[in-house]
This record gives structure tokens, sequence and C-alpha cells, in this order.
């Protein structure tokens, strides 16, 4: 059985970088996580973070005590926050494997296993969900929510909340995902607050003219953002639903992909989608970038204006590719979109072959390259969902996951006026 754990501050990086001061403002954190048999199975058992700059990917390890009893576990970095807390499961791949011939679980290859495992994961319920502080090491297990099943649903995101602004320690945090009940079809916000410690649902009225809402309920590629008191789920196909999880009467909003990226958009090509386009958050917006193919590797970046109308473009540049033998790059060459800088829109991140590369979208040129680690490059990072963006606050190190026993109720600072609260994609075409 899994264990509950609530470790204390402290714990070490692998990768040790002795001060704030010294450590880099984000990371790029690889979704799967390791088990660490080293650590000493006990109720103050912690994460350990291997950290570096990006382009160097970071590496979580969670104690592998907490999968006892699971014949494939596999660990995996669901979501971040804005201030740099991680949502993890872990997962008993044997369940989560669709019937099948006698044997032929047994016959699949360990790592297969764990990847299905993973995925499978990501929009259950009953798996074993943890939020983690991957600085000081403490990690948080949420209870095993008592639902209904659903019929379909998205995966899961974290957000959280301070009293102080935007400027220390959250108070509280919300994990939550969009799910349609099987018992009647009706779509809700599923939740855990950590100030009730508890699970709930709330009921979501979704205009079923929207597009892409039937797609959005399935998609796995795109990990949930957190931006301006709202959590978004990304379809790369349409565009962004966003949902208020810590309100009791949540609204959807649904912002569209830039006018004209659809027109390339061909459903056999589904799957290739996921490494084409990606959006996230740079200096405080809203970003979406895509690589083309029409020309060549042409990369283009939006933002989305401060009344979330439209998407103001921002760059385009062409990515040159250097391949063996000088010969032309074909469709298999394309790079992946890894992630934006967090703290600079114009820097760009991809995945060439096991290589993370960086580039600078202003003049198109490689900033740096690196590959990736030894004890990821046994996988193969097939879309966006493999890497995170994870800031790292001065006092993230010397805080602890906001808990449900220990949590003051402080009510959160009502009068920010956020970005988030402004972003309604208002289609004036569909009214008329």
């Amino acid at each position: 059985m899994l264990r509950g754990l609530a470790g204390a501050v402290s714990a070490p990086l692998r990768r040790s970088l002795s001060t704030a001061a010294s450590r880099p403002p984000w990371a790029m954190v690889y979704s799967r996580a390791a088990l660490d048999a080293s650590a000493a199975p006990s109720p103050g058992a912690r994460a350990s973070l291997d950290l570096d700059a990006a382009p160097y990917v970071s590496h979580i390890s969670v104690p592998a005590h907490l999968a006892d009893g699971m014949d494939f576990a596999a660990a995996s970095v669901r979501a971040t926050s804005s201030d740099g807390l991680l949502l993890l499961d872990l997962a008993e791949a044997r369940h989560l494997f669709p019937p099948g011939p006698p044997g032929a679980r047994e016959s699949l290859d360990r790592n297969i296993q764990v990847e299905l495992a993973a995925v499978g994961a990501s929009f259950q319920l009953d798996v074993a969900r943890f939020v983690c502080n991957p600085l000081s090491g403490h990690i948080f297990r949420l209870p095993v929510p008592a639902m209904g099943a659903a019929r379909t649903s998205t995966v899961f995101g974290l957000l959280t909340q301070s009293s102080d602004g935007s400027h220390g320690p959250p108070d509280r945090y919300a994990v939550a995902q969009l799910s349609c009940r099987a018992a009647d079809n009706g779509i809700v916000l599923r939740r855990f607050l950590s100030e009730t410690g508890e699970w709930d649902e709330r009921e979501l009225l979704v205009p079923s003219m929207w597009p892409g809402w039937q797609h959005m309920q399935v998609d796995t590629n795109h990990t949930v953002l957190a931006f301006g008191d709202r959590l978004w789920w990304v379809d790369v196909t349409w565009g962004a639903f966003s949902v208020d999880p810590f309100s009791d009467r949540p609204e959807v909003r649904f912002v569209e992909l830039p006018q004209g990226v659809l027109s390339d958009f061909d459903t056999t090509e589904n799957l290739m989608l996921g490494k084409r386009r990606l959006m996230g958050v740079s200096e405080g917006k809203l970003r979406y970038i895509e690589v083309s193919t029409e020309k060549e590797f042409v990369v283009s970046s939006f933002s989305l204006d401060g009344e979330g109308c439209y998407w103001k473009p921002t760059r385009e540049t062409t990515v040159k590719l250097v391949l063996p033998n000088q010969r032309k790059p074909l469709e298999k060459d394309m790079p992946w979109i890894a992630a934006v800088d967090p703290f600079n829109a114009d820097i760009l991140y991809y995945q060439s072959g096991h290589d993370i590369i960086a580039m600078d979208m202003a003049n198109g040129e490689v900033m740096g390259k690196r590959a990736f680690p030894d004890s990821i490059t046994g996988l193969s990072p097939c879309n966006t969902a493999f890497f995170l963006p994870c800031v790292l606050p001065t006092w993230l190190e010397s805080s602890h996951v906001p808990g449900a026993a220990a949590l003051p109720r402080k009510t959160p600072n009502c009068t920010r006026n956020t970005l988030a609260e402004t972003l309604v994609r208002v289609d004036k075409d569909q009214k008329k």
C-alpha cells in the first residue's frame, strides 16, 4: 500500500546549487519521474531533484517504497504551478492495460509497460497523486476521490493561491480535471482543495457549439497550464478552455488558436500536432508557438493581448538544421517544441533527436545544445508534455506544501487585477 507523506524541508538537490542566488530561475523538468531505491522507507521520505539550467533537462526522483506492491510502477510529473510546485502521480501498470491474450502483457518491454501506464494514469481518478516541492523535497499525498465513473476526462492541473499576491509561498492549492460523468453525461469540474482536504464536483455549463470540446476531453498531449488564477486545458487542434478551480460556481472560458493556424490542419496528422504546437506562459502572457513545414521549419509565435480578444504575432524565424551528409531535411527531422522560457519569450527550446536546443527566436541563432541525461535516454519522449517549465522562486526551498491540517483559512486577495479575469474569447461572428 502507498503511504501518505509529509516530509521535512532541507532535502538535498542531487546536483546541488548551494544558494537561491546561484540557482537557475527555472528548470525544464522531465515528465517521467524516477523511483529512488536508495531512499529509506520513512514518514519523512522526500523527493530529490537533479537540477540544472536549461537546455539541460532536470529530473525528479521519488522514494521507490511509495510503489510497494506494484509490479510496474509509472511515476510521472503531471503539472506545475506558477510558483514551482509539482503534481505527481504513481500508477500500477497492470491495472491500466486493456484486456488481451494471455501472456501479451508480460511480453511487453518494461519501459513500454511503464510508458503505457503513465499515459493511462494521466486522467484516472484512482491512482496515487502527490503535490511536491521539488527543492525542499516535501511531498504530500492526496486522498483517493470517491466519485462515480467518468465517460471521458481530461488530465489534471495544479493551481496555487497566496494571500500575499504572487510574491510569497502559496496558502492553498487546487488539483482539478474536467470530466463528463458516465451516469448522466453531465460536464463537471472534479477538484481537490487543500483548504478542505477533500474532493468534490462542480457543474459546468459548456456551450455545445464550442469547437473542440469533444476532442478536448480526451487530449493528453499537452500539460495543463496554471496562469492568471485559472487552469488552462489546451487542445492543440482548437484552443484552450480555462476554469477557476477555487470558485464554487466555476465559469468556463474558451480561447481559440490564432486565426490562420488551422488552415493546414489535417486530421490524419493529429498525433503530429503535439510536437508542432505549444501553448505556454512567458513574461506574464499566454503564448502560442507553432512549427510549420510548409516553409522550411518556420517557427511562429503569438501572444494573447491584454483583453483576450486576439493573438498578436510576435516572432517568425526559420530553424536551421544541420544534418549528416548535408541532406535535405525531411518531415521526420522536424524539431519537436519542448518549452518556451518563462522569463524570456524570445527563447525557445526544441528537441532534435536526443538533444535539447535553445534558440533565440529574435535572430534565429542557436544559443546552446545539451544531450538528455543518461537516466532518461532509454525512454522515447514524443510530445510537448514530456518537458514542463518549473519556476524556482527564492523562497521555494524553505517552504512546505500547504496541507489541510496546518493551513490557516485565509481569504485570497480578491482585489488583485489579474490578466486571466479578462481573458474571454468573444466569438462575435457566432453571435451575429
